[in-house]
């Protein structure tokens, strides 16, 4: 049956339940507003899934968005209440921009007479796309919705009991998050984590921060396999049995795609995905694409040169949602363009660090605190003149965390002279003072 709405927004990650309390924050009619989701779920803080789902401390409706920012948790009911159609189990297998409609598989169609935003996220890059051989076997496990963490929380609980291993391939986010998972849920001992490079997180650790990590991997019971590619699974009754490295289970996270599939030939694409402005706006009037799937110019705190780049970070998303939808909604002057200062974090075991900025290949890496006790330490880098472009703190307070957020949006200058690496917090607090 067809329907027609002011507004449709495409996607049921992170980035729709933001967009959708920043069109209820400014007002919009009910029934104006419809989101499609493939899940059977409304939007809920993907983060999550890596994090607490694994250790039983999170289920829905428990992160439904928008609690991870502080926000309301918008279960179904509050979509209802405020007039939102949110069309779930629901796939578009075909948009027409020209005609403003969306086709569903069930033969429905959804037409909006203003507005699209494509929050499609990404995928999770599957080992079949590189056509290795029993990458298909049931074993084998990837992490991007609650269905995915339903089925790894499974595969792990017969694991333990059948004294099980597990293999993690790739030492990034998703591994190492879910090695911390595994071996606190009782695959301790029994976790090994394979990769290509020759340490955890090589993109964004330095070899000193790395060490720290997979010290601590190493006490918690986690082996590490560096510099190995897995090539080929084994496997009985279609489920993983044996390789090289014994596995009952296998996790994969070895990188994600933007899910632009539907605009190819419609839209501009750049960075892997849909080329967006600073008010999230594509090459189609009336198209916004906001996520991960949006590829959105950014300048660099490290040459101040702009490109676009896509972001896979929850703040982007909700970010980037809000400013598509004041864009959306203005009734006057439009929005400040799009500003966005990378940021990462992660939490493993009892540690949490964060990120701000670029780890650029040419700047130089200064450590600062104590990384034997791995406590408060991190490491800056720091650009021509001492200049502050990228800052990684561990274990540090939120108002220390802010401290170096606001000194690399600033680009700091003289750090590379005088300053006392010694302790973590003095450290940032000579930053302060700089600021």
């Amino acid at each position: 049956m067809p329907a027609t709405y002011k507004t449709v927004i495409l996607g049921g990650g992170n980035a729709s339940g933001y967009a959708a309390k920043a069109f209820v924050e400014a007002g919009i009619e009910k029934d104006s507003l419809a989101i499609i989701t493939e899940e059977p779920f409304v939007a809920y803080e993907r983060p999550a899934l890596s994090k607490g789902y694994l250790l039983g401390a999170a289920r829905l409706p428990g992160f439904h968005t928008c609690v991870g920012g502080g926000g309301e948790r918008q279960a179904p009911e509050w979509y209802a209440e405020k007039g939102i159609t949110y069309l779930t189990n629901s796939r578009v297998t075909k948009a027409d921009l020209a005609s403003r409609t969306l086709i569903l598989a069930s033969g429905d169609t959804v037409s909006y007479s203003q507005s699209l935003i494509i929050a499609t996220g990404a995928r999770a890059v599957k080992l079949t796309e590189f056509g290795v051989p029993g990458a298909d076997l049931s074993g084998i496990h990837y992490l991007r919705d609650v269905k995915d963490a339903e089925s790894l929380v499974a595969a792990v609980a017969a694991a333990k009991e059948a004294s099980g291993k597990a293999v993690i391939v790739g030492g990034g986010y998703i591994g190492m998050e879910c090695a911390a998972g595994l071996a606190s849920t009782g695959l301790a001992g029994a976790t090994t984590i394979v990769m290509p490079e020759d340490r955890l997180m090589a993109r964004l650790l330095t070899p000193q921060l790395a060490a720290v990590y997979e010290r601590l991997y190493g006490d918690k019971g986690v082996t590490m396999v560096k510099g190995a590619k897995v090539t080929a699974f084994t496997g009985t009754d279609g489920k993983v049995r044996r390789r090289p490295l014994d596995a009952s289970l296998v996790v994969v996270g070895v990188g994600a795609r933007a899910n632009s599939d539907l605009f190819t030939g419609q839209l501009e694409m750049a960075a892997g995905g849909i080329k967006v402005d600073r008010m999230m706006a594509t090459s189609v009037p009336g198209v916004y694409a906001v996520g991960d799937v949006a590829a959105f110019p950014l300048t660099s705190v490290a040459t101040g040169q702009e490109s676009h780049v896509r972001q896979e970070h929850v703040t982007h998303c909700r970010s980037s949602a809000a400013q598509a939808v004041k864009a959306i909604t203005s009734t006057s002057a439009p929005p400040p363009a799009y500003e966005y200062l990378p940021f990462f974090y992660s939490r493993v075991f009892n540690l949490s660090w964060v990120f701000y900025g670029e780890a650029a290949a040419d700047a130089t890496p200064v450590h600062f605190g104590d990384l034997n006790e791995a406590k408060v330490f991190g490491c800056l880098w720091l650009g021509a003149g001492g200049r502050l472009v990228g800052a990684f703190l561990e274990g540090g307070s939120g108002e220390e965390a802010a401290v170096l957020k606001s000194a690399v949006a600033a680009g700091v200058k003289g750090l590379d002279a005088g300053l006392d690496t010694a302790s973590g917090s003095g450290t940032v607090a000579a930053i302060k003072a700089k600021l």
